[in-house]
């Protein structure tokens, strides 16, 4: 709003609605005092807009807190089956639906098994699973905000078509007859861009900038500032995968020697016709060739981490499905960091994440869950 414009009282009962909603989004219990208290509102103001939230479906009411003398004050928290939003992650032999709360909860988790094709069968199977898991839980059509749909390639969102996802063996597939075939408004996400917005969704603050590198079958990943995903002019934003770090050196799938090719899931599973698990086993285990393999793994990865800090100077998360495994050897790739790098003394700015499991597809869907918090009036 421009500065010489003067908030009129719509304008501000709409946005103490807001504001008492976020604060109670973002604690696990608050009692009304503690709300006031903490937005500097009076206490009649608080109660009439819980009485219009409650109305709304937005909030319950969950006993009440221990008592410090007086009256036990009441506690108040969000209502997870409010709304929901639909996550789809599109495999290339899967499809995994879940239906996610207010609060990010998952409620319902489903998982059909499907080939990747164009055809207008696996179209009719994606939104069979999705109408599947509405009914299941119950849902009216106006309590479903919307389906994110997750898929592992690079995107035109304008055109609204997947350009290449080597995983689905897809080039320049027009999702527009998919899209308009589910009953309820869609986004299409890159998966680890999805991934990172549920890690920071999940573990980050709302005000965080972050760069998220997701290692998984592919790596990507997404800087995030503030809870806004920065999608690039081209809408590639975030493909650190493709960082040619060895010029000439082993081939990704576009044929450079691109970061992926020496830090993805494959290096350390089905390149040496093994599960993750088995690697890591044996790497502990003290097993040489696998201590070798893991040791220039390492290394590749602190000189990807390290080229994207120096451009970036801002807390660094890996995550994906390698990620948890590697959490045993923090101090060792925060060594190799240190070492590398020119200007720090430490490398604090790295976190890795634990994963998140199912949650960590989420974020498509998460992102309709965040337009209906701003939303909020």
């Amino acid at each position: 709003m421009d500065s010489s414009q003067k908030l009129t009282n719509t304008d501000v009962k709409k946005l103490n609605k807001n504001r008492i909603f976020r604060l109670i989004y973002n604690s696990d219990k608050i009692s009304r005092q503690e709300i006031a208290d903490q937005l500097g509102l009076s206490l009649p103001t608080v109660n009439q807009n819980l009485k219009m939230l409650m109305e709304d479906g937005l909030i319950e009411y969950v006993g009440n807190f221990t008592s410090t003398g007086g009256r036990r004050a009441q506690a108040i928290t969000i209502n997870n089956n409010a709304r929901k939003a639909i996550s789809v992650n599109i495999k290339a032999d899967y499809i995994n639906v879940d239906v996610v709360g207010l609060k990010g909860q998952i409620i319902y988790s489903m998982a059909v098994k499907a080939h990747f094709s164009k055809s207008s069968a696996y179209i009719e199977k994606l939104t069979d699973a999705v109408r599947h898991a509405v009914d299941y839980v119950g849902a009216d059509a106006d309590d479903i905000l919307g389906v994110g749909v997750t898929v592992p390639g690079i995107l035109d969102d304008e055109k609204q078509i997947l350009i290449s996802a080597p995983p689905l063996k897809a080039k320049n597939y027009d999702f527009t007859r998919l899209i308009s075939a589910i009953d309820y408004p869609v986004v299409v996400m890159n998966d680890a861009r999805a991934e990172a917005y549920a890690d920071h969704w999940f573990n980050g603050k709302p005000e965080d900038e972050k760069i998220y590198i997701m290692l998984g079958e592919g790596v990507g990943g997404a800087y995030i500032n503030a809870s806004a995903i920065r999608n690039g002019v081209h809408n590639r934003g975030g493909e650190f995968g493709h960082m040619v770090i060895h010029p000439g050196g082993k081939q990704c799938l576009c044929g450079k020697g691109c970061f992926e090719a020496y830090v993805s899931e494959k290096v350390l599973s089905s390149e040496l016709d093994m599960t993750l698990d088995n690697f890591f086993e044996l790497a502990a285990q003290g097993n040489k060739n696998n201590s070798n393999v893991l040791d220039e793994y390492m290394d590749n990865l602190a000189l990807g981490i390290n080229n994207i800090y120096t451009m970036m100077d801002c807390d660094i998360v890996l995550g994906g499905t390698v990620a948890p495994y590697l959490k045993q050897y923090d101090n060792s790739i925060k060594e190799r960091l240190v070492n590398d790098y020119s200007f720090d003394t430490d490398a604090d700015y790295l976190r890795i994440s634990d994963g998140g499991g199912r949650k960590s597809g989420l974020g498509a869907a998460l992102s309709f869950v965040a337009r209906f918090i701003d939303g909020v009036e």
